[in-house]
């Protein structure tokens, strides 16, 4: 519990910290590029969304707000398919790159001992590791590149990446359409927090991963 109230703390933190920077520091509006971003929501930025949510598993891309931002700009339904379409592409490119290479890259991305603790977790649910961390930020990623470590087969991890990412997304897509259609972020912001800390505490619930297992850990 301690490790969600502590999620939840730095989402929270991390998006006032971001509104008190650009708006107070810098002096840029957001609510009115955000806007004008929503109302102007086309090809490019269908593109620019599937771009960000793939490159995930290099670089620090706030990926669960992506989500909300294409769910409020293409609705539930698109705005879930491009969120997925990026999501899994990302894990894709992250498992490939992972198999290819082998442990130089996954050094890189995610480092050795992280990635032998998820290794442990891993070996004990192949596949089920897979779908289950799908909702939990970070360890979405991390997983990725310890299945292509694994060898796991190519078929079998995309179909599991699609099976954990695709209810997120819809989540996801829904809390951007309704904050929209509202005029507030708040459903959004409740949404975020909640489900990384609901997949969190599944996840500890349902497999019992002691703290020598624990990818969550640090």
């Amino acid at each position: 519990m301690k490790r969600v109230t502590l999620l939840a703390l730095a989402v929270v933190g991390m998006v006032i910290a971001s509104k008190v920077l650009v708006e107070d520091v810098l002096g840029i509006a957001l609510e009115p590029l955000v806007t004008a971003w929503l109302e102007g929501a086309g090809g490019g930025s269908a593109a620019l969304i599937v771009f960000l949510l793939a490159s995930d598993v290099f670089l620090p891309v706030p990926s669960s707000v992506i989500m909300v931002l294409s769910g409020a700009a293409f609705g539930v339904v698109w705005g879930a398919g491009l969120a997925l379409a990026g999501s899994v592409l990302g894990e894709w490119l992250g498992f490939e790159l992972v198999r290819k290479y082998g442990r130089p890259i996954s050094s890189k991305m995610v480092g050795d001992e992280e990635a032998r603790r998820f290794n442990r977790f891993f070996e004990r649910y192949g596949a089920v590791a897979v779908v289950v961390t799908r909702p939990i930020p970070i360890v979405m990623e991390t997983m990725s590149v310890v299945a292509g470590l694994s060898g796991m087969r190519r078929a079998t991890f995309l179909a599991a990446s699609v099976m954990g990412t695709a209810p997120i997304v819809l989540l996801y897509g829904y809390a951007g359409a309704v904050s929209r259609q509202m005029g507030t972020a708040l459903p959004a912001a409740v949404i975020l927090v909640s489900v990384a800390g609901a997949g969190y505490l599944w996840y500890k619930s349902r497999f019992g991963v002691s703290d020598g297992d624990n990818p969550g850990r640090t």
